[in-house]
């Protein structure tokens, strides 16, 4: 070889501390796994590992009775943090490593051997320690035996770059493998072009959530690019919310905290990623990027809202799956965002992901402020109408005749309860509207009568006690009083061994498990699950199917459980129920059982499965937390409820059978 085949070939490398910490990164990968590849593979293995942990304890506090549900989220934070910990302790490792190597040295293709010149020393590679080429994006990293790495920046090489591989190639024996090809880094913004800027940000922001590769390229990032991005996001805000409360809507200053609470999240979020991969210059990139995915996301979501009520009742459950696949793709489409703009090695990606999900979706899920910047146009008249019918409402429930009216309507509803008929097992259905400041209750209980009076065959068998101003002169007030009156004649009417009393309680409730029994002015005795039980003891009712809607109704479920009763609740023991607005026909719980699944069997059990569903699809479809229905049916009772099914069953059947017709329970068979 002369000394000019040599000079051609010889190279002056400069690298930084970045690139040579992507050839260790290389080495390491290449060590563990033969080669690089299946990091993100690896995360979401991390991930859904932790997620499966978390849920085991949470469910091992849960049937301990140990802690509320949700209590296991700080040992799932804890072990989220610690992992953040270790993977940051490992790039601080991985920039030490890199760090000591040298950055500058001289690389020459000899025919016999790769010479690496360095500091006054010479070391002579022969060929065959060479294991493999790898680029990765603008470098070169030249793979040796000894688990070493040269990293060649192609700007070294530059202009006869494929001349310079060729020859490489040549002599090594092996071929330039492409490893994986680094996002290109966001663009720096153009302070004279701010809305061009604006516009690409935006367009980015687009591809950022399709998880493009170079969405990135398109990003431009500035301080007062991120501003302008807020403000945007603050304008779409206020639209979106003035639509959906609608347009004869007022603003409403106190809740600009609520539209600007995810501000610091998403700056805290950015800088918590950047301090994971130890460099705070990428604070700014990453920040930029949440936005401009967010403001797209949040376009997108409010097109739902907006859009898929319209498309009919029926669409109800699909667009609920839709709405939180969609939100399920916006955060995973964050996080990849977030480690692009940063240019996160796949060591340092863990930090975005946990800052994601711990710092900008937690708070925002464990903290919501449902304060909107609109609120609707109060007026004036229409709220004085409201006044006064209210005091109308109120004016008959102290009106002295109500005192003496009572009684008598008890004691006439009581007198009307027809007896059993011996060898014909019957329902028996007692329903008990309790709060009697909204209407809901008093809606519900009447459907619930009728329901059961036309389809479940309790004509003359079922009684409403209700607290409802309108109705104090019509029905029966619900009291305790009045429910063991009740209770002590539906036991001397039903036979004992065939007949199941159905008692349906709908009502607020408690943190305490106490039912709502209320009357303004009045104060009726407090309902608790103990009471009702000691009452249906004393009335000598064997069969029990017990129907508790309310707030926090699980807790009525362990005291009144045992073999002779069947129990639904519209809760957990420590749930909020829903749909107890004034102007609501039923609740979302009562809705589901009685107005659409009993409508289709005669089955409780079936029903309670059917109606659980149900409520679960519309409180997902609605932005509420889950109430999860319970239910406890006795294997006493089981089969008396059986007879009857099959009973009322048999009767539709010839029901339909004379009017030419399929009855709706023709499909369901006899259990």
């Amino acid at each position: 070889m002369t000394d000019s085949d040599t000079l051609t070939h010889t190279l002056a490398v400069s690298t930084t501390v970045e690139q040579r910490m992507v050839g260790v990164r290389a080495v390491t990968q290449r060590v563990q796994r033969g080669g690089g590849g299946g990091t993100w593979r690896r995360l979401a293995f991390v991930l859904v590992f932790w997620m499966v942990v978390g849920a085991l304890v949470g469910w091992f506090g849960n049937a301990v009775d140990a802690v509320p549900g949700g209590q296991w989220l700080p040992v799932g934070l804890l072990v989220l943090v610690l992992i953040i910990v270790m993977q940051r302790a490992q790039g601080k490792v991985l920039r030490r490593v890199s760090a000591q190597q040298p950055g500058e040295y001289q690389l020459t293709l000899a025919d016999e051997a790769l010479v690496v010149a360095h500091a006054g020393a010479t070391t002579r590679l022969q060929w065959q320690s060479v294991a493999a080429l790898e680029r990765i994006g603008d470098l070169l990293l030249i793979h040796l035996n000894t688990c070493d790495v040269l990293t060649v920046p192609l700007a070294c090489v530059a202009p006869d770059a494929d001349a310079w591989l060729a020859r490489l190639e040549s002599l090594s024996g092996c071929r330039v493998t492409v490893g994986a090809v680094p996002p290109p880094e966001p663009d720096v913004a153009d302070q004279t072009r701010p809305w061009r800027d604006l516009a690409s940000n935006l367009a980015a922001g687009m591809s950022l959530l399709l998880v493009r590769a170079k969405a990135t390229a398109r990003l431009k990032v500035s301080a007062a690019q991120l501003v302008w991005l807020l403000l945007a996001d603050l304008l779409l805000t206020a639209f979106g919310t003035w639509l959906m409360v609608g347009t004869d809507s007022s603003f409403n200053r106190y809740g600009m905290a609520s539209a600007v609470f995810w501000v610091p999240l998403i700056l805290f979020t950015a800088w918590a990623s950047a301090r994971a991969a130890d460099d705070d210059r990428k604070t700014l990139p990453g920040a930029v990027a949440l936005v401009a995915i967010g403001i797209v996301g949040t376009v997108i979501q409010y097109g739902m809202i907006l859009g898929l009520p319209r498309l009919g009742d029926d669409f109800a459950e699909a667009s609920a799956y839709l709405y939180w696949g969609f939100f399920v793709w916006w955060v995973i489409a964050s996080i990849v965002a977030l480690a692009r703009a940063q240019q996160l090695l796949p060591e340092q990606r863990m930090g975005a992901v946990l800052a994601v999900l711990g710092l900008l979706i937690a708070p925002q899920w464990l903290f919501k402020d449902n304060s909107s910047l609109w609120i609707p146009h109060y007026d004036e008249a229409a709220a004085a109408a409201e006044s006064d019918a209210e005091q109308a409402r109120y004016a008959a429930v102290t009106h002295e005749a109500m005192l003496y009216t009572q009684p008598a309507l008890l004691d006439d509803a009581l007198a009307h309860i027809a007896p059993g008929r011996p060898g014909v097992p019957e329902l028996f259905v007692l329903s008990v509207g309790g709060h009697g400041n909204q209407d809901v209750f008093l809606r519900e209980v009447r459907a619930v009568d009728t329901l059961f009076r036309e389809r479940f065959d309790a004509e003359g068998r079922s009684l409403v006690l209700v607290n409802n101003p309108a109705t104090v002169n019509t029905l029966p007030i619900a009291s305790v009083t009045a429910l063991a009156r009740s209770l002590k004649v539906f036991g001397q009417r039903m036979n004992a061994d065939e007949d199941v009393l159905v008692v349906f309680l709908t009502s607020h409730g408690s943190e305490e498990h106490r039912f709502d029994l209320s009357l303004w002015p009045y104060r009726f005795d407090e309902l608790t699950p103990e009471v009702l039980r000691r009452e249906l003891d004393a009335a000598g009712i064997r069969y029990r199917a017990l129907i508790v809607s309310a707030c926090f109704s699980g807790g009525f479920v362990p005291p009144l459980a045992e073999p002779n009763t069947l129990v639904m609740t519209a809760s957990r023991a420590d749930r909020n129920s829903h749909g107890c607005s004034h102007s609501a026909d039923w609740t979302f719980f009562g809705r589901a059982l009685f107005n659409e699944a009993l409508r289709d069997t005669y089955a409780f059990d079936t029903a309670f499965t059917q109606a659980s569903a149900a409520v679960a699809v519309r409180e997902a479809a609605e932005g509420y937390d889950p109430s999860e229905p319970q239910i406890a049916m006795g294997e006493a009772v089981a089969p008396v409820l059986t007879a009857i099914e099959r009973r009322l069953q048999v009767n539709a059947m010839g029901q339909g059978q004379m009017a030419g017709v399929s009855p709706p329970d023709s499909r369901v068979a006899a259990r």
